[in-house]
């Protein structure tokens, strides 16, 4: 009868024990692929980030460097209508190149704002709605795009410097806030998912029950063998006796 209770046990921990592993495999498996996707999201936040930062340093060097190029084609103006002869002749030629290098200035400037926003929308487009990582983000993006408008709206060209660099000391916070997101995400994917991590902890603690059963099986059986040993040398000795 023990022999039939044990065989049946053990067939039914055989069975108990290949379900866990198949749902163990799936759950890993899953989780798994989960990983994969947050690490390709964390590849792809980071390259947004990255673009979006530098399209802003770079739209800000556009902007300032158009501004200064229309100030120097002011004044070489005005000293053209003042000169006379060769002088004339040479100024009128510096004149015409900065005037040809504020339009291909302008027309970067122009260029780099659209990629500015494709950027930006790029970087949307990864977070949910109302994320708070994001927010902090959104709400330097907007102070950056008011002094994009500042500095192409400056007349002085001493404060040009002053507000480009307002600029990039956002720019910087910016990086210092994808930092701490990249961080956060990074260390998800090396810890796991939820249920991945649920299903490492279950499982070693289900090795640890399992082990202490087989112990106890075996000590059982080493038990019960010894007995069955033990009255079969007393039986035996009877037989010899008679």
């Amino acid at each position: 009868m023990d022999k039939i209770l044990l065989t049946a046990f053990l067939t039914a921990l055989a069975g108990f024990i290949t379900a866990a592993l198949s749902i163990v495999k799936l759950v890993n498996e899953k989780e798994s692929k989960t990983t994969d996707y947050r690490q390709a999201w964390t590849d792809s936040v980071r390259a947004a980030l990255a673009e979006l930062i530098a399209k802003l340093n770079a739209q800000a060097s556009a902007v300032v460097g158009a501004k200064k190029i229309s100030a120097t084609h002011e004044r070489l103006m005005r000293e053209y209508a003042k000169a006379e002869g060769t002088e004339r002749e040479v100024k009128k030629t510096l004149a015409d190149f900065n005037r040809e290098a504020f339009k291909t200035g302008l027309e970067r400037a122009n260029v780099l704002t659209q990629e500015v926003y494709h950027a930006y929308s790029t970087v949307s487009l990864h977070f949910k709605p109302d994320d708070l990582s994001f927010s902090r983000i959104e709400h330097k993006f907007d102070y950056c795009r008011a002094k994009l408008i500042e500095l192409k709206e400056e007349s002085d060209t001493q404060k040009l410097g002053a507000i480009k660099e307002q600029i990039h000391s956002a720019t910087n916070e910016i990086t210092n806030m994808s930092r701490g997101i990249l961080k956060a995400e990074w260390e998800a994917v090396k810890l796991g998912e939820p249920a991945y991590k649920s299903t490492k902890k279950w499982s070693v603690w289900c090795c640890v029950v399992m082990m202490f059963l087989l112990v106890t099986i075996g000590v059982h059986a080493g038990i019960s063998y010894m007995q069955s040993n033990s009255k079969y040398s007393v039986a035996a000795e009877g037989r010899t006796g008679n």
